[in-house]
């Protein structure tokens, strides 16, 4: 028996996993899919992705779908009935309902199939490390696949409850993370002049950080970066410290200027790390390209939201934060949407964040509509 989409939900939910260990995850989703009768199922892909296909077997646009499997390392709060049985991990930005409302359509797709082309739902690993996009695309699996247009939807908590967000362009950022190490000598904390010790270094950096923002995300020289992290030396007092490193997220709106913003920073901190006798590392260990919605793509998800009588937002800028899935909308025409999740609603990355269960159907009514729209 096929549980109810709230019930599968909810299954997800209470066994979380991290990046690139969705094994049990990926397992539940393709024990929903089976009964379901797609023409395929291609598991592994990208690691612990899944593609269930639904063919037409007439001539048509092929259309992707996509959820994301993985749950973030934060130990949930003030969840009943449902609540994480993993210590310290928990589905956090809702990937457990994006799921959901995928293998909901699977469900229709089943009932009632295209009347041509085909539909590929893309169920992708590691979006929360922003690596599971790019291990997707470089599976040679994914050439079984090849869409011609691709869409996802992300809730996001601040909007009005199923009202879908929707814009042409940049929709999230262009995010990366970097980790700057800088390597000098340690010293008797008496005599620190006897050493090279990167603290003010790193102080000199987080200004200069700070002075390259720019907060205006209206501005098309928008610029963000953000410290999350900050090691200088060890917890020993007799010592002057000789390493530290600096941990940040920086973000643009377009890709184009993560690269020029990235590049300001990496000469700051050579010159700081000139200066100071130091020798300076960097490596990215993170990367989002900004979502980029095409134009038809765009007014494709428009007119299937307008048709199912939901009400759409279409904001002038969008929004700050990144998603993997800007490294689709670089290889082919796609669109993400984002699903009011309420006004007042518990952030995403909160711990008491919940994904609420009614925009399940509203997700899944939008993708059918997508579909009936474009291949019948």
């Amino acid at each position: 028996m096929i549980p109810s989409l709230v019930e599968f939900r909810r299954e997800l939910h209470a066994h979380p996993e991290l990046a690139h260990q969705e094994h049990g995850t990926a397992a539940r989703v393709v024990a929903f899919l089976e009964p379901l009768g797609p023409d395929h199922i291609l598991t592994g892909i990208g690691g612990t992705g899944v593609v269930a296909t639904f063919d037409s077997g007439v001539e048509g646009p092929t259309l992707l779908f996509r959820s994301e499997l993985d749950a973030l390392p934060i130990e949930e709060l003030g969840i009943d009935g449902h609540t994480s049985r993993v210590e310290g991990v928990s589905h956090k930005c809702g990937h457990d309902g994006h799921t959901a409302m995928v293998c909901g359509l699977a469900q229709r797709l089943s009932a009632q199939r295209p009347t041509r082309g085909k539909v590929h739902l893309l169920f992708q690993p590691a979006e929360e490390t922003g690596t599971g996009a790019a291990a997707v695309l470089a599976d040679p699996q994914f050439s079984d696949v090849r869409p011609d247009v691709g869409f996802a939807i992300h809730n996001m908590p601040g909007f009005p409850m199923h009202s879908m967000v929707i814009k042409p362009g940049s929709i999230t950022a262009a995010v990366r993370s970097l980790v700057l190490r800088f390597t000098g000598r340690t010293a008797h904390a008496s005599e620190p002049e006897k050493g090279e010790n990167p603290s003010l270094t790193i102080a000199d950096l987080l200004h200069g950080c700070d002075n390259l923002n720019v907060h205006d995300i209206a501005s098309a020289d928008f610029r963000l970066i953000t410290p999350v992290h900050v090691r200088i030396g060890s917890v020993a007092y007799g010592v002057s410290a000789g390493d530290g490193e600096v941990h940040l997220t920086i973000r643009t709106v377009a890709n184009a200027g993560l690269a020029n913003l990235q590049h300001r920073i990496e000469t700051l901190a050579q010159t700081l790390a000139d200066r100071d006798g130091l020798r300076l590392d960097v490596e990215v260990v993170e990367d989002f390209f900004a979502n980029m919605n095409d134009p038809a793509a765009t007014e494709m998800a428009m007119r299937a939201a307008a048709e199912c009588g939901l009400d759409v937002i279409t904001p002038s800028v969008g929004l700050r934060g990144g998603e993997d899935f800007g490294l689709f909308t670089e290889r082919f025409p796609c669109c993400m949407v984002l699903l009011g999740a309420g006004v007042d609603f518990h952030p995403i990355h909160n711990p008491n964040y919940d994904f609420p269960d009614e925009l399940i159907d509203t997700g899944v009514a939008l993708y059918e509509r997508i579909v009936r729209n474009a291949l019948g």
